[in-house]
């Protein structure tokens, strides 16, 4: 049986949690969103706000990892990392990421990748759309990739680099010159603007105390015959997951259409590929393609429909099979006798058949409430028709009681009675629960009959 927690990502302590995680469910034919070095490559760098990771959590099974959710830069772009055999969570997840992840200024979006169609599914019906895409390549490293160094450059020993020119390499690669020359990159720097200073941050914080992962050693740095840096390609090694996963790639403006790119990432082929890697990552620019870089992990992103004036938002809703767990999650709080598990599998198989209804009440994007409605063929006490629309549960929990959700849910319920042919709408409550008898009074219900079950064993 399952026992499903979450925790909060603590950033002192949970590196290696995540970590670990992340290259346990890495799946690069079929997709499990982004590689292990993702994460700590975004958590060490200076161009990223650690300042809300506190808002990024774990989903657990017992004492096992089994679904993510974290930000990585800019704060409202969320990630989601999910064991397989436990998309179930989907809602869970998508409702956690629209309730407490950043949305400043409504710019939150859904990052989503190729395996995730579960995740994809319950964005949509909370009103995310599909943006944009891209495929992020990789190198597959059953093909060769033979690029010499030209003439006039050559490779410099990451042991022996230097910070300062690499950090001015970093601000003149990534176009960052247009902003002005490498400049005050040893004065203390508090704007929000990328600057010389956090440039020069960003490479000698992880030279200096490198993240618990970090492979530096697999570097590639090619300066010219002047010794000034040109090119460098970053390297992580993962030897779980077989990947020689590489970021960051820049070439200096003044040095580019040289092939110093195609000469690092060959350099790296051989390398990695003596150690056993069989891929290796690239990008979404058409420079990997053209060097041969095939299928990688294809990148969708997801924002919110902005809600028109005028238009009506329904709630409750009727639920749908990726709903599943979030109903059951309700049950088990109306029927506490059955394990969540069991729930889970009744309402998955429910919400599949014709002559059933669940309709969910959400409050912020969170489940609140619950109604369970279906057609009953056989005699129902004090009707006289068939087939009579039967509510089978009805549940809203303790913060959205007195507020008419009940009986909103119990109208949606009646409502899909009514389209199915039914003229009476019946239910039924134990004798000693006078709350039940009490509500079902309140919203319309007349009395019919009252009976004592008996059971014999044979």
């Amino acid at each position: 049986m399952m026992d499903i927690t979450t925790k909060q990502f603590q950033i002192l302590s949970d590196i290696n949690l995540a970590w670990d995680f992340l290259t346990d469910i890495y799946d690069r034919e079929t997709g499990s969103g982004v590689a292990a070095p993702f994460f700590e490559y975004a958590l060490q760098s200076s161009w990223m706000d650690p300042s809300y990771s506190f808002l990024d959590r774990f989903w657990l099974d017992g004492d096992r990892v089994v679904a993510f959710v974290f930000y990585e830069a800019p704060v409202t772009d969320i990630f989601f990392s999910v064991r397989k055999g436990y998309e179930f969570l989907a809602d869970e997840l998508v409702d956690y990421a629209v309730s407490a992840m950043p949305n400043f200024e409504g710019k939150q979006r859904l990052v989503l990748f190729n395996g995730q169609e579960f995740l994809m599914e319950a964005a949509a019906k909370r009103g995310f759309v599909k943006t944009e895409e891209y495929e992020d390549r990789h190198f597959d490293f059953r093909n060769e990739l033979n690029h010499p160094l030209p003439e006039g450059y050559h490779f410099v020993d990451p042991e022996d680099a230097d910070g300062f020119k690499l950090a001015k390499l970093l601000w003149y690669g990534f176009c960052h010159g247009e902003k002005g020359p490498f400049e005050g990159w040893d004065q203390e720097d508090c704007s929000m603007d990328w600057t010389p200073a956090k440039s020069y941050k960003g490479v000698i914080g992880p030279m200096t105390a490198p993240a618990p992962h970090a492979t530096h050693e697999y570097d590639m740095i090619i300066a010219d015959e002047n010794g000034e840096y040109v090119c460098f390609s970053g390297m992580w090694w993962v030897p779980e997951n077989k990947l020689a996963y590489m970021e960051p790639l820049c070439t200096h403006p003044d040095h580019r259409g040289k092939g110093l790119a195609s000469a690092a990432l060959s350099r790296h082929y051989h390398r990695m590929k003596a150690l056993g890697a069989t891929h290796m990552t690239g990008g979404g620019d058409p420079f990997y393609e053209k060097l041969g870089y095939g299928k990688g992990i294809h990148w969708t992103f997801w924002k919110r429909k902005e809600k028109q004036a005028d238009a009506p938002v329904t709630n409750p809703c009727q639920a749908v099979s990726a709903d599943a767990a979030a109903v059951a999650a309700l049950a088990c709080e109306l029927w506490p006798e059955h394990p969540l598990e069991e729930m889970r599998e009744g309402f998955t198989a429910l919400l599949s058949r014709e002559d059933a209804a669940v309709f969910v009440y959400r409050e912020q994007g969170e489940a609140v409430g619950f109604a369970q409605c279906q057609l009953r063929r056989d005699y129902v006490e004090g009707t006289e028709s068939s087939p009579v629309g039967y509510l089978e549960g009805i549940y809203v929990r303790e913060g959205a009681r007195r507020q008419g959700v009940a009986r909103k849910l119990l109208s949606a319920c009646e409502s899909w009675a009514k389209a199915q042919g039914c003229k009476v709408f019946a239910s039924d409550c134990e004798l000693d629960n006078t709350d039940s008898q009490r509500f079902h009074q309140a919203v319309g219900f007349e009395e019919a009959n009252r009976i004592v079950a008996y059971v014999k064993k044979l």
